[in-house]
């Protein structure tokens, strides 16, 4: 796909808890104040630090949640039963299309309230979100009355779920459904912390109900209860994290007002304008990454379906690992496009296609340098041919990881049809791609039809756009991302092999440490190719950061 990351910087629909909210301080002059803000917006600070702090919380969200995964889920395995697991997964997994009620709205609302907060407009910012509150709130109505189908017409007929299940179901449903309903007026509230640039709230409330729900977790199977009570109190724990992120969206925007007489259809209008295309690329992303496993299913069978299931675990996990930065991203280029800062754009561009490559290009030597031991020492013998597809997959992660800023620019500054129009082409193109080659080259052929699509729209047509937005050419814009990847990756690669022929890794303790001594040499190496300026300045935005933090740490005492 077009790049799930800059396709989706926020998604109103999204559970706030999984959600990063976020942007960046490059200074940019502001326009004529409209209604003047008590505080001032974040342009006027700057955006190297404010994107440092994002990206080390997220990333330390992420590893929160990874930990948090790796222990819980054979913890809960073991006290529901493989039975009572796999009914909650089932029940959850149907909630997940309701992300399409979103129509688009999330990145819409995000890019008005950015540019609104640009200007300095409160007044604008309080009724854009006022109205989308009662927008939301309507497609919350919708969830609610699609959940209540789902509850009273389609579980009691499911397949597969046997009589005595089927209470159990529609109460988790129920509650499931619950916290969707809810969650999408709520979520309106994060576009503000988003524009203010205040992410690093967003994130350390996260990684609180993390930790938080991991504890309540352990604590309600561990005294006996079952899957509804489990469920019930994570839900409660969830709507209770709504409040925290209206905490952090009043603590980013104090003079944020949700009044019902601020509700402007006008409004919705120009939103919908701009959102329309950000919901024909949420169907681009259905069909470009939910179809293969139907695919496979239907072609190859369940048991292809399972070796493909760890190909993209792995390949998920690249792209989580490498795309926390992108995330941040968007509102930062709404920001410099609404007061006309091309050369704000084309700093943000170079600097976040640099910093994704590096950190893409490392991780996906040590992914394809050591892909087959790490499948063998993780799932054990059987699954050897998710070596391939991961081969692949892994490829075209760098292109979707590298790519993410380019799309940022793209949506961020009005070019949103040109990556609608991709996005589903390229969707178009995988889905045939990988039913045409299935069939010859099993799920390696599904791997190839999901790549090249990718590699095609990002090459030949997102990457000259976005080059053009900002007044660069291609040219010069490779000379000034890809020298440091390439510097790092050539010692990398040689240590791979080194590793690979004369110490072989067997046990994934070995995978992993091997793994972390190749990252060590490729980020070393990196720092070749960077030029001496460039250097100065991430060591400069280093230092601030570990000075904010110790100037943190001294306030907490």
């Amino acid at each position: 796909m077009v790049g799930r990351d800059c396709l989706h910087p926020v998604s109103p629909n999204t559970h706030l808890d999984d959600v990063a909210f976020s942007g960046t301080d490059l200074e940019a002059p502001l326009l004529p104040v409209t209604t003047s803000a008590p505080n001032p917006a974040p342009s006027e600070v700057g955006t190297a630090l404010p994107l440092m702090t994002g990206a080390v919380t997220r990333y330390t969200l992420l590893a929160v949640n990874i930990g948090v995964g790796l222990f819980l889920m054979p913890f809960t395995v073991r006290h529901l039963g493989q039975s009572d697991y796999g009914l909650w997964m089932l029940v959850a997994s149907l909630t997940y299309y309701f992300q399409l009620l979103d129509l688009g709205y999330g990145s819409g609302v995000v890019r008005q309230v950015t540019e609104a907060d640009a200007r300095q407009d409160v007044d604008r910012v309080n009724r854009i979100l006022s109205t989308f509150v009662g927008v939301y709130g309507a497609l919350g109505a919708a969830a609610a009355i699609g959940v209540t189908v789902l509850v009273l017409f389609l579980l009691p007929h499911f397949p597969r779920i046997s009589p005595g299940q089927v209470w159990t179901a529609q109460v988790l449903l129920a509650i499931i459904g619950l916290r969707v309903v809810v969650g999408f007026p709520m979520s309106v509230f994060g576009a503000v912390t988003n524009a203010r640039q205040r992410f690093a709230l967003n994130n350390s409330v996260a990684i609180v109900l993390s930790l938080l729900n991991a504890l309540v977790t352990y604590l309600v199977l561990s005294s006996g209860h079952g899957l509804v009570p489990l469920v019930a109190s994570t839900t409660a724990l969830s709507l209770l994290g709504y409040g925290a992120y209206v905490w952090t969206a009043h603590r980013a925007f104090p003079p944020l007002r949700i009044r019902p007489r601020l509700f402007d259809r006008r409004i919705v209008r120009e939103v919908t304008t701009f959102s329309v295309y950000f919901f024909m690329i949420d169907i681009a992303v259905q069909i470009g990454f939910n179809l293969d496993n139907l695919v496979i299913g239907g072609v190859l069978g369940t048991t292809a379906v399972a070796i493909y299931a760890v190909t993209l675990r792995i390949a998920d996990y690249q792209r989580q690992l490498c795309s926390q930065v992108n995330n941040l991203l968007f509102p930062v280029v709404v920001r410099f496009g609404s007061v006309g800062r091309t050369d704000a754009l084309r700093d943000t561009l170079v600097e976040g296609t640099r910093i994704a490559l590096v950190m893409v290009v490392g991780v996906t030597i040590c992914v394809i340098g050591f892909a087959s031991p790490l499948v063998h020492a993780w799932m054990g013998p059987g699954f050897e041919e998710s070596v391939p597809p991961l081969v692949v997959l892994a490829i075209a992660g760098v292109a979707l990881v590298g790519q993410g800023p380019l799309g940022n620019v793209l949506l961020g500054t009005g070019r949103h049809k040109l990556v609608a129009v991709v996005a589903f082409l390229e969707a178009l193109a995988n889905l045939v791609l990988s039913l045409l080659l299935v069939h010859r080259f099993g799920i390696l052929g599904v791997a190839l039809g999901t790549a090249i699509p990718v590699l095609v729209a990002n090459s030949v047509t997102l990457l000259p756009a976005a080059c053009r937005t900002v007044g660069l050419s291609v040219a010069r814009f490779s000379w000034l991302v890809l020298p440091a990847p390439i510097a790092g990756a050539v010692p990398a690669i040689l240590a791979v092999a080194a590793f690979r022929i004369l110490l072989p890794p067997i046990r994934f303790v070995d995978v992993i440490t091997e793994g972390a001594v190749v990252g060590a040499i490729y980020m070393i190496a990196v720092t070749v190719g960077l030029t001496a300026d460039v250097r100065a300045r991430y060591l400069r935005q280093v230092g601030r950061l570990v000075s904010r933090v110790g100037r943190f740490r001294a306030a907490a005492a």
